[in-house]
């Protein structure tokens, strides 16, 4: 209904930023007893990241985007978090509101919102830190302590599956549909799925070189506590994949696979990560050979799923445009210094 030049009716959103203010006064209320707290807007990337200070000590409240991730997958994600802590394992953790659930439901203009509170781990940011062969040992030890923990339990099966399904094959079709808006070398990544696909047939989907996985393990989501140990953060890419993809991440990186100069770097760090991942789970030769395919793997991940369908409504399409256009010259150079196909 029109009145004037006002549309009366409630438009539709695709997004929603919620109040810090509102949530500061709901945190105080529901976890901390009316205690005076800080909250305020960190980052805004998927999901909505607030920092709160409450007590003295630093927590971050995510606030997950409307239809990426269901209630049952969250409730999932704080299970596995909680299978690490009972494991004596040092990461993140979600936060019992009062009556003693983790998740919380926002009733906003664009629809049901859920949000959960972690703790805040660590001292130091990990890349603040100097790289090290013993720090990279230590975090191959301990994501593969992790990857033995989740191995003791089934609450995986409520997770998505990172495989060719959801990385390849729907980020492809989100691909496509964006050729017809924006014009790049569709060919090239329809050839570099096609053969990323054939071989991941060949790989096992058994255990433990198949399980659940953190699935985002970079420098951004690792933090060092005052002991230079290693503590991971973020969990919401995790579930169900190759171990040697959640590997691949930090051990052989992208970037460095771009860079002829930073190669034997990379080779270097591959090592030191791997020395300390097999004192803890010995891998197979065929499973460290893996590695490799999990960078093509993972780019066509970010181009049709991050970029393109996550978050064109967050950046706008000049954004998304300018990093698709990057990630295939970047991923043209990477093929070209390590010809994996």
């Amino acid at each position: 209904m029109l009145k004037g030049d006002i549309h009366l009716e409630i438009f539709p959103l695709e997004i929603s930023v919620l109040s810090a203010d509102a949530l500061r006064e709901y945190i105080s209320r529901e976890y901390f007893s009316y205690a005076l707290l800080k909250c305020r807007l960190f980052y805004r990337g998927i999901h909505d990241i607030y920092r709160v200070n409450a007590d003295e000590k630093e927590y971050f409240f995510k606030v997950y985007r409307k239809g990426i991730r269901s209630m049952e997958e969250i409730q999932t994600e704080v299970d596995l978090l909680n299978h690490l802590k009972l494991s004596d394992i040092e990461i993140t953790t979600p936060v019992t509101r009062h009556d003693g659930k983790f998740i919380s439901q926002f009733n906003t203009a664009n629809g049901i919102r859920y949000g959960v509170l972690y703790t805040s781990v660590g001292k130091h940011e990990f890349n603040q830190i100097e790289e090290t062969a013993e720090l990279n040992e230590r975090l191959g030890s301990y994501i593969a302590t992790i990857h033995n923990a989740w191995d003791k339990c089934e609450l995986g099966k409520k997770r998505w599956n990172l495989d060719a399904d959801s990385f390849i094959d729907n980020s492809m079709d989100a691909i496509r549909q964006f050729s017809t808006i924006h014009d790049f070398d569709l060919h090239f990544l329809e050839e570099v799925a096609k053969n990323v696909s054939d071989k991941l047939e060949c790989l096992t989907v058994e255990r433990p070189q198949y399980g659940i996985c953190h699935g985002d393990i970079y420098s951004g989501n690792i933090r060092v506590d005052a002991n230079s140990n290693p503590i991971l953060f973020d969990f919401d890419f995790c579930g169900n994949g190759w171990r040697a993809y959640d590997i691949s991440l930090y051990a052989f990186p992208f970037g460095m696979g771009c860079d002829e100069t930073k190669l034997q770097k990379r080779e270097e760090r591959k090592y030191q990560f791997l020395n300390g991942y097999n004192k803890v789970r010995a891998m197979s030769q065929s499973e460290v050979d893996s590695i490799a395919l999990f960078i093509p793997f993972r780019r066509i991940f970010n181009i049709g799923t991050l970029y393109i369908s996550y978050l064109p409504n967050t950046w706008g399409d000049s954004a998304v445009i300018k990093n698709v256009d990057e990630d295939i010259k970047l991923l043209q150079k990477w093929l070209e210094l390590n010809p994996i196909f």
